[in-house]
Order: structure tokens, then C-alpha cells, then sequence
């Protein structure tokens, strides 16, 4: 492991007692601990699922408008063919959606609920492999995992991104002692949402597994690629890209903050619109085209930053760690998502499983969890600010979604909102960034 690096003061003092409370909630403190740790780990899971469920029915129901649009969408590919289905994402993931729709018989409310068990579903085998993995103990990874289900909110079981982030995460744990697995991982989690192949080259450094990475990720693109050609043709294959190519600057993206406050606090010559295109919220007006310039600039800038990583990676082959792989995966997604001109709320389950299993790989089990030093505090308080981060996204949407998308007194609060959370995301990425680029140095290298 590298040498740990402080976690800045002021929020350090906001993320330890943030931590405290989730372990007295949900953690090794929680009120029901003592009945054994498969046993807390269960009730601590039914019981934030259960208030994000709540949660869901009384307060964020909008939040359901995605599954009404992944069904409306294959209920007209099944008669147009698959390939015309969802045709913004790659063709893999209409499998997948089309998966509930097939056992709904057609049925809307029905797509819906099986929807969201089967994301219950993906939720809890995930938390039940970082428990096994942490020797059957309510670690700090599984507890911060148990808490994203409630802070991350009814995002979690209404968004499909929450599989290849799981994959990503997962392909990472099992990079150690199932390297195949781990390859194949990333390949789906890429044929699902793409972004998932920024994690492969560092997954490909480690010189014991390289070759098994590689080839069952080959192996199994090659799979996905053939499928998709052979039902959808070229034109399908390529729209993914031809969509997020013709997108414009959505509202929460970073990189439109600037608009966002001119059109906040002098409204009038800025516009913030419903986009047919991108079927997302956007703003448009002087200044638009140089972000959008800005944004391409930023993402090749961030592209090379993800090669360099890989590349001091690769230059340690024989002694570089899935904890440095973790490291590196998850400031390979976060740069992108700072620098590109689209942000939705979900992306956020890109980072959280990954930079869960971070800690879990920071933490081996056989270390305990006895004392503060046997843990990777800085580790474990960025990820705690990551899931206030989330906390703060999910105030912002549903619940205060008007605040930027809409003209009202509210304006400024809400994109203060948005600049709060940006600075917060920006400050996590650069913090597991450095313990990257330390984990990737001669240096710091341990034996």
C-alpha cells in the first residue's frame, strides 16, 4: 500500500463524524449488532433499502420517469426489431432491460417492479461479496456500501448504470484470483454503458493476470460486437457515439457552471431548455460553444492523464496491486465525468462500488478493524464525502430539480447547490488521484 496522504482538516471534521454515525446506524455499532455480523449486515440492508424504498414512493416518485421511458422504448422495438431499441446506449444493454419487460408480459407496473428487484437483486449480491471478502465482518467498506443505498436513494434500483459500476468494482476485486472473470467483467459492464473500458488498461497491468484479463476481455467484446453487428447492423453499433456526439451542455455538468450562474443571477439571456436530442436538460446561450470546445479539450486532456496512469502502472507490472488498479479506476471515471459535458445523477453509481471496494482492498481482512491504524482513514473519509456528495445529488434531484431547470426565486440556492457539489466531487478525484499517482512511483512502492 502507499504511504496514506492527510485528508484535508476542515473536512475531516465533517466526514469522521458523518462516518461514526453510519457505523452507529448501519455499521459494527448499530442497535441490532449484537445478533452476529451476517446477521447485522442483513437487517442493516433491509432496513436502508426499506427508507430508500420509502423514500421513493412518498418523495421522489419522478424518479421512475427513466423505467417509463425504457419501457415505452422496447414495447416499440418490439415491433420496429431490437435494433431499434434503445438506441442512445450500446445494443447489450437491451438485453437487460428487456429482461423485466419480457417477465412483465407487456404489463407497465409490472416492468417497473421487476425492474427494481432485479437491481435489489445485483444491490445485495454486491454487499454480500465485500462481506465475504472482508472475512464475514461489517467492515468500513460494507458499512459505507449499506449506507450509499440510502444516501445514493431510489436512483439506485431505477437506473441501470448500477450494473457495470458493480462490474467495474467487482473486476477489480477479483483481479488477484480470478483474472478471467475480472476481464469478462469489464467487457459486459463496457457493452452495457461504454465507460467501463477506461478501467482496462490499468486492469491490464498487473503483470500475473495480464494475459487472462486481456484475452477474456477480448473474448468476450468479440462476443458482444458480433451479436450486436449481427442484429443491428453498423448503424447501431456506432449510434452511442453519434448521440453523445451530438449532445449539448447539460445543466449539471461542471464544465456548465459558469452558464449557470449567469443565467441564475441575470436571467433573460441564457436559456435552459428540455433537449429532444439528448432527451436531458440543457443550457444554451453566449459562452455555449466555447464550453462546449472547452469540455472536448478537458475530456483529450483527461484521456491522456488515464494513459499516463496506465502507463506508471504497466512500468511496475510486477508488483503493481488491485488496490492501485482500484485507485487508478476510479480516478480514470472521475476525471471524465469532471470533464465532460454531460452530468446526470447516476453517475455517481460509476464511482461509489469502486471506490468502495477500494477501501475493502486498502483494508485486508486479516488486519482487523480493531484500531483506527489498521485502517486507510483517508481512503475511507473521501469516500464518506463521496456519499454526502450523493446525499447533496439527491436533494437536487428530484426534490429541488426545479431550482435549475426552471426560472424561480430559487435560482441561486440551487446552482450554490451545484457549484457545492462540483467542488466536493472535484476534491475526492484529486485526492484518490494522488494516492494513484503515489501508488504508482518507484518511491513509495512497498516490497
Amino acid at each position: 500500500m502507499d504511504d496514506q496522504l492527510p485528508f484535508a482538516s476542515p473536512l475531516t471534521r465533517l466526514t469522521d463524524p458523518v462516518f461514526t454515525l453510519i457505523d452507529r446506524c448501519v455499521g459494527e455499532r448499530a442497535p441490532w449488532a449484537n445478533v452476529g455480523p451476517g446477521r447485522s449486515v442483513l437487517l442493516s440492508w433491509i432496513v436502508t433499502r426499506s427508507l430508500m424504498l420509502w423514500i421513493f414512493w412518498y418523495y421522489e416518485g419522478p424518479v421512475i420517469n427513466d423505467l417509463n421511458y425504457y419501457f415505452t422504448n422496447l414495447h416499440a422495438a418490439s415491433v420496429l426489431g431490437p435494433g431499434y431499441a434503445v438506441p442512445e446506449y450500446p445494443l447489450p444493454v437491451a438485453a437487460v432491460l428487456a429482461l423485466p419487460y419480457v417477465l412483465s408480459f407487456g404489463n407497465q407496473l409490472a416492468y417497473q417492479l421487476i425492474f427494481i428487484a432485479m437491481m435489489l437483486m445485483i444491490d445485495a449480491a454486491f454487499t454480500r461479496i465485500l462481506f465475504v471478502h472482508q472475512g464475514r465482518r461489517n467492515t468500513a467498506p460494507v458499512t459505507l456500501w449499506l449506507a450509499a443505498g440510502l444516501l445514493i436513494g431510489p436512483l439506485l434500483v431505477t437506473r441501470f448504470d448500477l450494473i457495470p459500476g458493480v462490474l467495474v468494482a467487482l473486476s477489480v476485486l477479483w483481479l488477484s484470483n480470478a483474472a478471467s472473470r475480472s476481464g469478462a467483467a469489464l467487457a459486459i459492464g463496457t457493452g452495457i454503458k461504454l465507460w467501463p473500458i477506461l478501467v482496462l488498461p490499468a486492469a491490464a497491468a498487473p503483470r500475473a493476470s495480464r494475459v487472462r484479463v486481456i484475452v477474456s476481455s477480448l473474448v468476450t467484446a468479440a462476443i458482444l460486437i458480433g451479436t450486436t453487428l449481427a442484429v443491428g447492423g453498423w448503424a447501431r453499433f456506432i449510434s452511442p457515439l453519434r448521440y453523445q456526439s451530438d449532445r449539448g451542455l447539460q445543466i449539471e455538468a461542471p464544465i456548465s457552471l459558469p452558464l449557470m450562474f449567469a443565467w441564475a443571477f441575470h436571467p433573460g439571456t441564457w436559456t435552459v431548455f428540455f433537449s429532444d436530442v439528448s432527451k436531458s436538460v440543457e443550457i444554451g446561450g453566449p459562452g455555449e460553444n466555447v464550453l462546449l470546445a472547452l469540455a472536448g479539450i478537458l475530456t483529450l486532456l483527461a484521456l491522456l492523464t488515464i494513459a499516463l496512469y496506465s502507463l506508471r502502472a504497466w512500468r511496475l507490472q510486477y508488483v503493481v496491486t488491485p488496490f492501485t488498479v482500484a485507485l487508478i479506476s476510479f480516478t480514470s471515471v472521475g476525471l471524465i465525468i469532471m470533464s465532460n459535458k454531460v452530468f446526470s445523477p447516476q453517475y455517481l453509481l460509476w464511482l461509489v462500488p469502486t471506490g468502495v471496494v477500494a477501501v475493502a482492498l486498502a483494508s485486508p481482512p486479516s488486519t482487523g478493524e480493531a484500531s483506527p491504524q489498521s485502517r486507510d482513514l483517508g481512503l475511507q473519509r473521501a469516500m464518506t464525502l463521496l456519499l454526502l456528495i450523493a446525499l447533496l445529488t439527491q436533494i437536487i434531484y428530484p426534490r429541488a430539480y426545479d431550482w435549475i431547470s426552471q426560472l424561480n426565486p430559487q435560482n441561486e440556492l440551487g446552482v450554490v447547490m451545484l457549484a457545492i457539489r462540483d467542488l466536493a466531487l472535484a476534491y475526492v478525484i484529486y485526492y484518490v488521484g494522488r494516492r494513484a499517482w503515489r501508488c504508482t512511483s518507484r518511491v513509495h512502492q512497498s516490497p
